[in-house]
């Protein structure tokens, strides 16, 4: 328990600060910590040579001192100092970063405020220094871009992009006009392949969309505010005869709402690219029985309804899978391509753990629809029940990102390696999760005679999840990894093959067509996290060594269930994961 009044008494010897009581807070517009202490600190620092007063409040969080407190900045003492960097819209001040994990000296709180009382001090010194002042703006233009600057102001974080910067390709846009896609309502990018993807889609959750104009011009914002009515959009472009045309060409063929001029702001190494439209500028009528006056219809921008009306900046967030990848594991990797046949239970949940590898490209195979009995184990849900399992997959992959790849076929793996085989051959690599040892046996066959030419894992598991299996097999060693399949008892086994068992591992539910061969989804999802580095490294690090891989279940569930246990798992304890060469 924090003693706040003897903190405010150590705290008093350094800084003149008093406490805050409820009625005060009352009159006070600040986004303090919901029912915190609040200190009101007056202090006083030098700024342009001269000692001036500042307030600051600073707003204790109730699990204080896991929370940092935040520390604000009062508007007054704002008012003649701003804009000043690292000073947010609401006045608090970025002391530390909140992704960070701090740990606060538990037995000096007294030193840690002082130590935020004189950070904030320095922030606001530091704006003395323009060259810092500038590429601190620069460096944090995103905070600023989205600031708003008055009751008028319109910003709007509805764009995303997938620009590639080494491309010379024009950027083009689309705006969605029905419903917005992901809270987003417009999409820029330079290349042809994923605005096919987008479009896609779009259509696919009954958004519609429309060709936008694009204009591109250098960044002229150096320090805020960064707020621009409909006149000083027009300054900016009339700067350059070349951007002002262009402009005029794009009013003419589009709404106003649907041109988009966009800059980039270069930062660390990346591109961010900002821009504003026309969302509520107004065409004036032609009066009856006279003219308008208007001699282009980019006039209408600056009549006299137009002019000081607020443009809509736009800030676009970047979905590219380099940028997504770089920024979630902090480096880029070859993009890898799979095709997927079996989409049930052991199938969808692989493309969960697929889906974080470094790959943009899904063919899926199946021929079978997602029935109420697989929702309990499979990867998708009630939601998409009595649709194909390939389609189902690909939506949640689809929903992932919109940039991924997928293409489907509703078909059986074997009619699609006879009618077309390229479906497989053009991807990096196939995963077979079928469970049939026939289709198996067929699809290592091809391997053999050259119709099939990459690499192949199968996946399979035992009733119960007695074991999961895994082969990683190269082309080369296909006829090996026949034979070792088609021995009559399996080397890793972990249930005896005895008919006699049959009963016990394959239930029926009711009549005809209901068997079923049970194991629990939390064993799977156990098997295939046991697995996943073997196979991260086969798809990302070229591991290129033909292995098998055998995963030990729960031996005390089968004992309970009476069932017959081979040698190979008897020698070995239950989760345990066995590698051998091939």
């Amino acid at each position: 328990m924090i003693d706040y009044e003897l903190l405010l008494k150590e705290f008093g010897k350094i800084e003149n600060c008093k406490n805050l009581e409820s009625e005060e807070l009352k009159t006070l517009d600040y986004k303090f910590y919901k029912d915190s202490i609040v200190w009101e600190i007056q202090t006083e620092l030098t700024f342009n040579n001269k000692n001036i007063d500042v307030v600051f409040y600073l707003s204790f969080p109730n699990d204080f001192p896991f929370v940092t407190p935040k520390i604000f900045i009062n508007k007054e003492s704002y008012h003649d100092l701003k804009y000043i960097p690292h000073i947010n819209e609401d006045l608090s001040i970025c002391i530390f970063d909140e992704g960070l994990n701090l740990i606060l000296p538990k037995n000096d709180f007294v030193g840690f405020i002082e130590l935020m009382v004189s950070k904030a001090k320095k922030i606001i010194r530091d704006a003395e220094d323009v060259h810092y002042k500038k590429n601190e703006f620069k460096r944090e233009f995103k905070a600023y871009w989205e600031l708003n600057y008055s009751k008028s102001d319109i910003i709007s974080n509805l764009g995303f992009h997938s620009i590639n910067e080494n491309s010379g390709e024009e950027i083009k846009g689309i705006k969605f006009t029905n419903s917005y896609l992901s809270n987003y309502e417009y999409f820029i990018g330079n290349n042809d392949a994923d605005f096919k993807k987008i479009k896609e889609y779009a259509k696919e959750h009954n958004c519609n969309f429309k060709e936008v104009g694009i204009l591109l011009i250098e960044n002229e914002f150096i320090e805020p505010p960064f707020e621009l009515t409909f006149a000083d959009t027009l300054a900016i472009l009339k700067k350059n005869n070349n951007n002002y045309n262009k402009f005029k060409e794009l009013c003419r063929n589009n709404d106003f709402d649907c041109v988009l001029v966009i800059f980039i702001n270069s930062n660390n190494s990346s591109d961010e690219y900002y821009g504003w439209t026309y969302q509520n500028a107004e065409i004036l009528s032609r009066k009856k029985g006279g003219s308008r006056n208007i001699s282009s219809k980019i006039d209408h921008l600056s009549n006299r309804i137009n002019e000081k009306k607020s443009a809509t900046r736009l800030t676009f967030d970047n979905i590219s899978i380099n940028r997504l990848q770089l920024r979630t594991t902090g480096y880029t990797e070859k993009q890898k391509s799979v095709a997927i046949s079996g989409l049930g239970s052991v199938g969808s949940n692989l493309v969960f753990f697929l889906k974080n590898l470094p790959i943009n490209r899904f063919n899926l195979i199946d021929k079978e629809a997602l029935s109420s009995e697989n929702i309990k184990r499979h990867l998708s849900g009630f939601s998409l029940l009595k649709n194909n399992k390939v389609d189902a997959v690909k939506n949640d992959l689809k929903n992932t990102n919109p940039l991924i790849e997928v293409e489907t076929k509703i078909k059986s793996v074997t009619t699609i390696i006879q009618t077309e085989v390229d479906f497989i051959n053009d991807c990096d690599f196939h995963i077979v999760a079928i469970g049939k040892t026939m289709i198996e046996e067929f699809i290592l066959n091809q391997v053999i005679e050259g119709k099939l030419i990459k690499p192949t894992f199968i996946f399979w598991v035992e009733p119960f999840l007695a074991s999961g299996q895994m082969l990683f097999i190269m082309p080369n060693d296909a006829e090996k990894a026949l034979t070792f399949i088609k021995k009559e008892n399996y080397d890793y086994s972990v249930l005896s093959n005895s008919e006699n068992q049959q009963d016990k591992t394959y239930l029926i539910e009711g009549s005809c067509q209901t068997g079923f061969f049970p194991y629990s989804a939390s064993y799977l999802i156990q098997f295939l996290s046991s697995i996943f580095p073997y196979l991260k490294e086969h798809i990302t690090n070229n591991d290129n060594v033909s292995r098998v891989y055998s995963w030990i279940g729960d031996k005390e569930l089968l004992s309970s269930k009476g069932l017959v246990i081979t040698d190979f798992g008897s020698n070995n304890s239950s989760f345990q994961l066995i590698r051998n060469n091939l």
